[in-house]
């Protein structure tokens, strides 16, 4: 069984790159992502999602925690 989506033209514009540009080694999904703040993210839309996905082949850590982008920060500077 094969789910609709309904995207805005935004949404299917970054999509529209990926498809061209992506390295196509999985099926992204139907949302394009802007930013993250703890456990949620925001698409181009503004849509707010709680981010279920987080741990998927990467240490779970939420978005912008303070002091990871603290640390990230003073070591950019050196």
């Amino acid at each position: 069984m094969q789910t609709t989506i309904d995207m805005t033209s935004t949404t299917q514009y970054f999509n529209d790159l990926e498809e061209k540009y992506g390295a196509h080694n999985y099926h992204p999904l139907p949302v394009v992502l802007k930013k993250g703040k703890g456990v949620y993210v925001w698409d181009v839309d503004g849509k707010q999602y709680f981010d279920f996905l987080s741990g998927y082949s990467a240490l779970n850590q939420g978005h912008c925690h303070p002091k990871l982008v603290e640390a990230l920060i003073e070591q950019a500077q050196s």
